[in-house]
């Protein structure tokens, strides 16, 4: 029975504490036996879940660089409810700062390595922009900094007005964004998606593997309202970032200043944040130590493939522990 099959599925292998706690914001510290001087913080997207780097045993991120004795320690962003709706993206960066200064103190060290995952890619550039002096090593995985480009869900996001939608229903729903990531591509992410299920049902591990993302995909959390005007009026429409004219509280966010290592870590065939969102910002950075990491997957696939856990993660790590 797939019933039994499915039976307590969750992903999340890997044991943490929970440090600090700020209404929805938190900061989690992995448990291990870490033997690097440098602690790592990973800054994970404020869409979806951070446990797609967690997923299981045998795809999980976060098991790998504990196994390599890097001290990983994670900001989730939480659930944004009704009330939060008047977030604003400079809470996240004072939050993230809270959180860098905080593991510094812990583990007594003037720099950490920062890992930024999706939109917490953009938001670890920012951060790495304005404190470049408390950065050791930048990590930007499917990072989109550059959002002038020609993947379908960057047109989509440059034609909305958001501010209809966070006033229409105060903050953008996880519903509503997990219909927009399937609309990109339907045929694959809906139909063959549950025909792939329906051909491997009497293959236990396939089956388990399915329910294991889909309980990920579906654990969707709102993002703020105004965070999410501000991300798409000022990243997607204006490419600010990219531009020079963001500000965070009325300092400029200049990637000038990124001076410090750098590990790029993209995907081929990322249908989210393709290459191109990027390569400008990749090629602009002043950094002498900078390299970048194609997977030949896709947004999803360069956390949880076999292939990526192969090929891409022993020499990302690798990268990681010789700068630790």
């Amino acid at each position: 029975m797939i019933s039994e099959k499915i039976k307590n599925i969750k992903p999340g292998v890997c044991e943490y504490e929970i440090v600090h706690e700020d209404w929805v914001f938190r900061l989690l510290h992995y448990k291990g036996e870490p033997i690097y001087k440098t602690p790592v913080l990973i800054c994970y997207a404020f869409i979806n879940r951070p446990v797609i780097l967690d997923l299981h045993e045998e795809v999980s991120v976060i098991k790998r660089l504990l196994e390599a004795g890097l001290d990983i320690w994670m900001v989730d962003w939480g659930y944004p409810s009704f009330a939060d709706r008047h977030l604003r993206i400079s809470d996240y960066i004072d939050y993230l700062d809270f959180c860098v200064d905080l593991v510094r103190r812990e583990r007594k060290v003037d720099k950490l390595t920062l890992h930024g995952y999706c939109l917490g890619s953009t938001l670890a550039v920012i951060y790495s922009a304005l404190y470049p002096e408390k950065i050791k090593n930048l990590i930007i995985q499917t990072p989109p900094i550059n959002f002038d480009t020609e993947n379908t869900l960057a047109i989509w996001a440059k034609s909305i007005d958001p501010r209809k939608i966070s006033k229409a229903l105060f903050n953008a729903s996880g519903d509503l964004l997990n219909l927009a990531f399937l609309l990109v591509d339907p045929i694959r992410l809906i139909v063959g998606k549950y025909q792939s299920l329906i051909n491997s049902f009497e293959d236990e591990k396939s089956v388990k593997d399915f329910f294991f993302m889909d309980h990920w995909i579906f654990d969707s959390p709102s993002v703020a309202g105004d965070v999410f005007e501000e991300f798409i009026l000022r990243w997607y429409h204006g490419n600010e970032v990219m531009n020079g004219n963001y500000e965070i509280e009325g300092k400029k966010v200049d990637i000038s200043k990124i001076d410090m290592p750098v590990l790029v870590l993209a995907a081929e065939k990322d249908h989210i944040t393709p290459p191109e969102s990027v390569i400008p910002f990749f090629e602009k950075i002043p950094s002498r130590d900078k390299k970048m990491l194609l997977s030949e997957k896709g947004h999803i696939g360069l956390s949880v493939s076999k292939t990526s856990h192969s090929k891409i993660w022993p020499e990302a790590i690798r990268w990681i522990v010789e700068r630790s």
